[in-house]
């Protein structure tokens, strides 16, 4: 069994919080040190499982079968980076390594503020976004974000390690245009003769809507006219803010692309980016693809249990770079009927084992194929877990006074495949309660308390007990960033 280990940095700095000297010290056995500290912890977590990193205004929750390989991931809050005419960064940067790191699934980041109009700096509060700053360009690229104005959290998918910064938008009185986030690609660089996914995430900010969205590109140092292929939203996200669009193969070589993408809304109001195109345009690299292995799962397995499933997302891999790629597959099959496939998330695959036998799980990107030798066989659950957003829950984990938390659970094989499953949802009065076990399964109802409360949730089934330990941050005091304490009791709500 493969195991990660994440290491947590937090640093945090006095422009951020005006903390005097004394503040530094009467802090020091609470939470954070501030001004020149550097504190720091670690967690051991298999891929198998994942894990949730939780922080004072930060969560990101990596999903089981995110991961492929032991690594060492690092966590620290920076510097802000500089606003822009329309962009304006608040409270922190955070900064993740190793840098540029893939995800084979989407991970979940949560970023939670102080609501108040003077911390918002008078912008909306619905223009919030997860964005990531390229030093080099010195240019946002937004991750979009599902904001909470309840709760005064913003929620967003990401894709690989990099820095996150929360930002809000500068609007207009008259009719704001939409503002176009910058393009991902999957794979992350692109390959000579394999197709790409572009993701860009487009919103409007008025009552117009958006008409149209195209991606015009070209080879990169062709000086030749561009083509366009349109954009359209993407079905599984939630939010409704991102569009895709698949480049064909043909028109993918080791030159790479120069690219803009362009947008219109219902008032006729035109934005691309870069704002100056096609006279300026953005660049990504491409290669060849690699002539051993230029297409895998990021995890090779032999073994399933009848019943039990394996999320596999391919990667592909150029000439020139170690690094594997991850893609959404075009097709993906558990061959001879002794299993079934799904999609948790459009970039993964789910393979579900049915009928004892030997197999073969394949898939295909372009024009590589992919193909696995699988053996079914009878079997039991081993051990079980509880799952929030399809990770394991940390040890302990945090939840703030008053909020519901919705759970999950998850039973694994011998081999690590895992299944879903519906055990007893059980706790200590004294932090809270779970509701209905059928209409609200595993939601967890946390004790409304001035002060934190610890306690543990277990579940149970057929003989397997898996007991969590659970911190409920009291209400206690909104946290404050600029005044001159930082009280640890404090929470984002």
């Amino acid at each position: 069994m493969r195991k990660v280990l994440i290491v947590i940095f937090v640093v945090s700095c006095c422009n951020l919080i005006m903390c005097s000297g004394e503040n530094k010290i009467s802090n020091f056995n609470k939470m954070f040190v501030f001004g020149s500290f550097f504190a720091s912890s670690s967690v051991v977590v298999t891929p198998e499982t994942g894990t949730v990193i939780q922080a004072p205004t930060m969560s990101l929750t990596i999903p089981l079968g995110a991961l492929d390989e032991e690594t060492v991931i690092t966590y620290s809050e920076t510097d802000l980076p500089p606003a822009t005419d329309s962009i304006v960064p608040l409270q922190v940067a955070y900064k993740f390594g190793p840098e540029n790191l893939q995800f084979n699934k989407p991970a979940q980041m949560k970023i939670c503020y102080d609501g108040r109009p003077e911390f918002l700096q008078g912008k909306s509060e619905k223009t919030l976004q997860i964005q990531h700053y390229d030093p080099a360009t010195k240019r946002y690229i937004s991750y979009g974000g599902d904001v909470d104005l309840v709760n005064h959290c913003v929620t967003t998918s990401i894709y690989h390690f990099s820095n996150y910064i929360l930002t809000a938008q500068n609007l207009v009185l008259t009719n704001n245009p939409p503002t176009i986030g910058g393009a991902t690609f999957f794979p992350g660089r692109l390959i000579e003769g394999l197709p790409a996914v572009v993701r860009t995430s487009i919103l409007d900010w008025d009552a117009s809507a958006i008409v149209t969205a195209r991606f015009y590109y070209r080879t990169q140092g062709s000086g030749s006219i561009f083509k366009s292929i349109v954009m359209l939203p993407d079905e599984n996200d939630g939010t409704g803010q991102f569009y895709q669009a698949k480049i064909p193969a043909s028109d993918i070589f080791a030159a790479g692309l120069e690219y803009y993408i362009e947008v219109y809304d219902s008032l006729n109001a035109r934005v691309t980016r870069p704002t100056t195109a096609p006279t300026s345009f953005d660049t990504i690299n491409g290669d060849i693809r690699d002539s051993v292995t230029p297409i895998r799962f990021q995890n090779t397995i032999t073994r399933m249990t009848a019943g039990f499933s394996r999320d596999l997302t391919v990667q592909v891999k150029g000439n020139s770079s170690a690094t594997y790629y991850p893609v959404p597959a075009d097709t993906m099959t558990f061959a001879g009927g002794k299993g079934v496939t799904s999609r948790p998330n459009w970039l993964s695959a789910r393979y579900t084992a049915q009928v004892i036998g030997g197999s073969y799980i394949q898939a295909s990107f372009g024009n590589l194929n992919l193909s696995m030798p699988i053996n079914v066989y009878p079997g039991v659950m081993v051990r079980m877990i509880v799952l929030y957003n399809s990770a394991e829950l940390p040890n302990p984990f945090q939840v703030n006074a008053g909020t519901t938390t919705a759970l999950d659970a998850a039973g694994y094989d011998a081999f690590n495949n895992f299944i879903f499953v519906h055990p007893t949802f059980s706790s200590e009065p004294i932090i809270g309660g779970f509701g209905d076990p059928f209409s609200e399964f595993g939601k967890f109802n946390a004790s409304y308390h001035p002060t934190d409360k610890t306690g543990t949730i277990s579940v149970s089934l057929g003989g397997f007990t898996s007991t969590y330990n659970i911190l409920v941050k009291g209400f206690g005091i909104l946290c404050q960033y600029d005044v001159g304490t930082f009280d640890s009791t404090c929470i984002f709500n």
